[in-house]
């Protein structure tokens, strides 16, 4: 015969019994406890390490929360290390609804400024012109480093005729065709009786600064800039461009910010691209089912920014009007962090068993000597590529860590070990 009332106790003890196992089983170490399993988990929580993106509570992320264009400036910020002190914020029609807080960064990302392509190359013949930049991505207040260089690959002197001692000029054009500022910088126009010569194997290199000013010394407003040079033979001169976009993060075109307005997927992939030097991406055929729902121009740019991981196709489509999620922003800022060679990992062995309260670490570095490390309260722990938690750790395991800010405890550990 069945017991009942032992059967009945049995059902109401079963799922305590259970919530015991369960909060003894062991747990992987974890900054936020809502990201387990997603596939920007790694992104997220080593940007929490370095202070980038924080969450919305002690222990949670909120991923599938959205960001506003405000907090995303401000995001930008951190992970490029902007300076953002000093740079005056542009007349936005809304202006005033921009927190003071938040005031500096969107100065700083509405004035920062990307090249692309960083480098052109044009042959003609023997001859191989070049024009690049020094960098990439440029503050507002940098120094545009531009170098043109004409190369002769051939065994044989090559002579140019030139109109004057003017042998090259650079031009920055704006957005809408007009010369913004031209110069030769150190070249007093002289006439020249004679042609230029430039011997095999040999290299005119002329390099030139761009103050990201006007020819009144004004700074130039945010936009899409040419950057021109010329190489002022009497016929048939030769010019080569690249493109300079201020703005990495743009207005909208009656000119206001709206900080408040989330962003969207597309906004976050071109923003991302620009902030790397990918805004004239070529436009290359976007791989997404939504492909046409992209603007045009926009398209090679979108498509790079999901070659470089900064982006992520949802299935087989963008969808460029949704908006992004905390965890989708994260994943582009990682992108970021990684290009612009951010994350500052350090390394060490470790030399003894994971001890203390708060739990602490000794770690060999590479010229033998000792330094014991704090652990934060909140740390995420990987081991051989899995989720772990500190106690998994073993001498003589290689730790990849890093710390919050430059020298506080550390918060993400990556190990490897047998």
């Amino acid at each position: 015969m069945i017991d009942h009332r032992a059967f009945r106790w049995g059902r109401r003890a079963l799922p305590v019994v259970l919530a015991v196992l369960v909060a003894a089983a062991p747990v992987a170490a974890a900054i936020f406890t809502d990201i387990q399993g997603l596939p920007m988990q790694r992104a997220i929580e080593r940007l929490a390490a370095k202070g980038i993106f924080r969450g919305t509570s002690g222990t949670t992320f909120n991923p599938n929360g959205t960001v506003t264009r405000a907090d995303f400036a401000v995001l930008l910020v951190r992970t490029l290390g902007l300076d953002a002190q000093g740079v005056a914020l542009p007349a936005f029609k809304d202006a005033p609804e921009i927190a003071r807080d938040q005031v500096a960064a969107i100065a700083a990302v509405t004035s920062l400024g990307s090249v692309s392509p960083q480098k052109v190359e044009l042959k003609k013949g023997a001859l191989v012109y070049t024009l690049s930049t020094d960098k990439p991505v440029y503050g507002p207040a940098d120094l545009i480093k531009v170098t043109f260089a004409v190369k002769n690959t051939s065994e044989q002197a090559v002579r140019f005729d030139h109109t004057n001692s003017q042998l090259y000029d650079f031009i920055i054009r704006a957005p809408d065709g007009h010369e913004v500022a031209k110069w030769s910088l150190g070249r007093p126009f002289l006439p020249l009786e004679q042609p230029v010569s430039l011997a095999g194997g040999q290299a005119f290199t002329w390099p030139t600064l761009w103050k990201q000013l006007d020819q009144s010394d004004d700074p130039v407003a945010p936009g899409r800039y040419e950057i021109i040079a010329i190489h002022t033979t009497k016929s048939n001169p030769t010019s080569l461009s690249l493109f300079f976009n201020k703005g990495v993060m743009a207005p909208y075109p009656d000119n206001t910010f709206r900080p408040k307005e989330e962003i969207s997927r597309l906004e976050l992939a071109t923003v991302a691209a620009r902030a790397i030097g990918l805004s004239d991406a070529p436009a290359n055929n976007l791989a997404a089912s939504d492909a046409n729902a992209v603007p045009a121009p926009a398209r090679g740019t979108v498509a790079a920014a999901i070659e470089k991981r900064l982006v992520a196709l949802v299935g087989r489509e963008f969808r460029p009007a949704q908006k992004a999620t905390r965890a989708e922003v994260a994943q582009a800022l990682d992108g970021l962090m990684d290009a612009v060679k951010r994350y500052n990992f350090s390394k060490g062995t470790l030399k003894d068993p994971v001890a203390g309260n708060p739990p602490q670490i000794t770690l060999e570095d590479d010229r033998k000597a000792l330094r014991t490390y704090r652990v934060a309260r909140n740390v995420a722990v990987y081991r051989n590529d899995r989720s772990a938690e500190l106690r998994d750790l073993r001498p003589g395991d290689v730790l990849l860590f890093l710390n919050v800010g430059d020298v506080g405890d550390v918060a993400y550990i990556e190990a490897t070990g047998r």
